[in-house]
């Protein structure tokens, strides 16, 4: 006798159609005891098959309250319904925009900054007294650019059009003027971005992106520096690039001192401690603690409104040394994780893996918001042919190896959510990412 795969629900809100999709796979035959019926106040469906129920509740309240729905093909495995959402349903979750990252105003002033893995402090507390935002996701790009084309560059003409860079513009503090050229730099660099071709860390000063905090070495401590492991390293940086080969290293791996857990890195070119922030824990308005998972995906939604392009390659940071001699091979290495975003802005609920327990919202049900895509492992050489393609439509995203290799765990956990028919799409998995 074949033991029987337990049933999976899975229902997603589609807020632009004012409906909720539901899927059910039975994992057999669906017969005479099999029964889905919507509760009468509209927020869970309860499934009944071969003498077992089973109960999800759902990301929107829908207006079938007590109804049993139809089975269309007696005898099928897997069952699906689109259900018609209740008039005071909120869809203010599925269209949300609102960050699930830090950001500087979310940011206490005074935190202190510690390894989320065992709570050693790193930044003391009341050394940041201000915390600021990294102009954009990009930010590297605009200095490149705002060094090669600064507005008081007269000679650069580039093909007749240098006229659009004489103009005045006051509310950004760029100016043409040439006396004023040298107080605007200054300006800009105070808030750190100027007409030098990098952001500079601050003493006393965080700066916060969609993945990272960045501070200057003399505001961290319990800290290791190295070129490869943390048993190999030094928390006096000078003694790790001491070697006659300094000048070619670019960055450092940064440890925890008391755990040995990566915190981030050590960027030269910035002279800035770079720390992940799904590595670390700091007190904020919103008592957020984003993982990788969230930082990824506002990662992916800054991507996608910053290029118009919904496909991404996730690429190692190259700056960073391997930690492992195991990391020169892999996900992350020689297979690089290609991304396909469906929708950036899903609610969903699944009785899969116990995720029919979700966040509750008022108003809106229960259920997890998330990024909807598809991915697939493609190799370095085909990764780098379509970011040097001109006709290529994926953007590249950096982070390191260890969490593009963490992220490809979780999208095929997320993928397992899924009813089996809706897992895969050609060569593609479909996978979620928490939002």
């Amino acid at each position: 006798m074949t033991s029987e795969c337990a049933p999976l629900l899975y229902a997603e809100l589609l807020s632009n159609i004012r409906q909720t999709s539901l899927a059910v796979s039975l994992g057999s035959a669906s017969d005479a005891s099999t029964r889905v019926v919507v509760a009468a106040d509209g927020e869970n469906v309860e499934l009944q098959h071969h003498g077992q129920s089973h109960t999800l509740r759902l990301p929107s309240k829908v207006a079938l309250g007590g109804a049993i729905l139809p089975i269309q093909r007696p005898g099928a495995s897997t069952l699906s319904w689109r259900l018609p959402l209740g008039q005071a349903t909120g869809l203010d979750a599925s269209s949300s925009t609102e960050s699930s990252t830090w950001t500087a105003t979310d940011l206490k002033v005074g935190s202190p900054v510690a390894c989320r893995q065992c709570q050693a402090v790193v930044v003391s507390q009341d050394m940041v007294t201000i915390w600021k935002d990294l102009p954009s996701e990009n930010w590297a790009e605009m200095m490149e650019f705002w060094h090669c084309h600064k507005p008081d560059d007269h000679d650069h003409n580039h093909g007749g059009h240098g006229d659009h860079h004489h103009h005045d513009d006051k509310s950004n503090g760029i100016s043409t003027n040439g006396q004023n050229t040298k107080a605007d730099d200054k300006s800009l660099a105070a808030r750190g971005y100027g007409a030098s071709s990098v952001i500079s860390a601050q003493q006393s000063v965080g700066f916060v992106d969609l993945t990272t905090l960045l501070f200057v070495e003399q505001d961290c401590s319990n800290i290791t520096y190295s070129l490869s492991t943390p048993e190999h390293g030094s928390q006096e940086r000078q003694v790790v690039v001491s070697d006659e080969n300094s000048s070619q290293v670019r960055s450092l791996n940064v440890f925890c001192s008391s755990c040995q857990a990566q915190l981030g890195f050590y960027n030269f070119r910035t002279a800035a401690v770079t720390l992940l922030k799904w590595q670390i824990s700091c007190d904020s308005i919103s008592n957020l603690s984003p993982g990788l998972e969230e930082c990824l995906a506002a990662t992916l939604i800054s991507t996608i409104a910053r290029s118009a392009s919904s496909k991404s390659l996730l690429l190692p940071i190259t700056e960073t040394i391997a930690t492992t001699e195991e990391e020169g091979e892999g996900i992350g290495k020689d297979k690089v994780v290609h991304i396909w975003v469906l929708n950036t802005g899903i609610v969903y609920a699944s009785s899969a893996n116990g995720a029919a327990v979700a966040t509750r919202r008022p108003g809106a049900g229960s259920g997890t918001l998330a990024i909807k895509l598809l991915y697939r492992l493609v190799s370095r050489e085909e990764a780098d042919r379509m970011l040097d393609s001109l006709t290529g439509d994926a953007q590249e995203v950096n982070i390191p190896v260890k969490a593009i290799q963490e992220v490809m765990q979780h999208l095929d956990q997320s993928n397992t959510l899924l009813p089996a028919t809706e897992r895969v799409f050609k060569e593609w998995k479909v996978g979620l990412l928490r939002r």
